[in-house]
């Protein structure tokens, strides 16, 4: 291949907002078709991206030629059966996240793909934004020491309501909040920490008429020693997206996980860090994948890594 050619199934917020015009930053990729089910809705996006297919059916950009690469935007409820399906048709996969409803459908999709021969990717785009890239250079330099410890804390206000649609709704997420926010946090932490290997937590309802729970904390042990504490508070009162690393010589930390802000501290002193963000926030995600299917690069946010994200998010379903 010299151009990916994508087909996107599930043309929503995500789509307009973040990938579509990531994917139309990178020079060698374009949209051949995208489907939405309210397909007078797909108009101005597929205007402003010149896209040929619009239709509200997914086997239309599937059976698509001119598609090379599907993008899996839809609730997690559907990823499965598309991942599947677009593989047994040849396509690589792009996935929203998280991968799966349960561990055993994340399998499955790799299987479908292995078995095909196509190559699997989730959209766990914050590994590539240049802060989270900086603090690995910092990691990878020793600047830490040996990494022992990670932290994510979201804390939100929430109340029980529609604001944030089938994202509350289990048997479309696969969860709540916890699962549709902590996902990426997880992931970040396992790129950092390995492979988790024991997980323990615990949650609470605050409110009786929530289908959710509102508060969720998860202990993820690695299978190099270091340890992790996630929490998700959708009670609170005030907003924090705390995330830290902490070594044996030293510790990285921000308040604010998408602000490209972080400072590190160690013996030496303190030096703060402050990049600056991509243009479109999964631009670094796109042109991952172009580097890795038209130059063949190694995937750094394949199937497996989508795997165990959801072994962790398993766990947490089943405290």
């Amino acid at each position: 291949m010299h151009e990916l050619n994508w087909g996107i199934i599930g043309c929503g917020d995500v789509v307009e907002k973040k990938s579509g015009p990531s994917i139309a930053l990178c020079p060698r990729s374009r949209i051949s078709a995208v489907m939405r089910r309210a397909v007078a809705k797909l108009t101005p996006f597929a205007d402003a991206y010149d896209v040929p297919l619009r239709t509200d059916d997914a086997d239309e950009v599937l059976n698509c030629e001119d598609v090379n690469i599907v993008y899996i935007a839809t609730p997690p409820s559907r990823h499965k059966d598309y991942v599947i399906a677009a593989a047994e048709r040849g396509h690589h996969v792009l996935v929203e996240k998280p991968m799966g409803m349960t561990a055993e459908d994340s399998q499955a999709m790799i299987d479908a793909c292995e078995r095909a021969g196509v190559e699997l990717f989730v959209a766990y785009y914050r590994r590539f934004h240049p802060h989270v890239a900086k603090m690995r250079e910092l990691i990878a330099g020793g600047a830490l020491g040996e990494l022992i410890h990670g932290q994510a804390e979201y804390s939100m206000p929430y109340r029980p309501g529609k604001e944030h649609g089938w994202r509350v709704d289990p048997q479309v997420s696969g969860g709540g909040l916890f699962v549709d926010i902590l996902a990426h946090r997880i992931d970040l932490m396992n790129d950092f920490l390995g492979d988790p290997a024991a997980m323990h937590g615990a949650m609470r309802r605050l409110h009786e008429d929530s289908l959710i729970e509102d508060l969720a904390t998860m202990l993820v042990t690695y299978d190099g020693g270091g340890q992790a504490v996630f929490v998700g508070n959708f009670a609170s009162q005030s907003f924090i997206d705390r995330f830290v690393l902490s070594g044996t010589l030293g510790e990285i930390r921000t308040d604010s996980l998408d602000s490209g802000k972080f400072t590190l501290r160690c013996k030496a002193g303190e030096e703060n860090f402050a990049c600056a963000p991509d243009v479109a926030p999964h631009v670094g995600l796109m042109r991952h994948i172009e580097s890795v299917l038209l130059d063949g690069a190694p995937n750094e946010t394949s199937g497996r890594d989508g795997l165990l994200t959801d072994r962790v998010l398993d766990a947490h379903r089943a405290s």
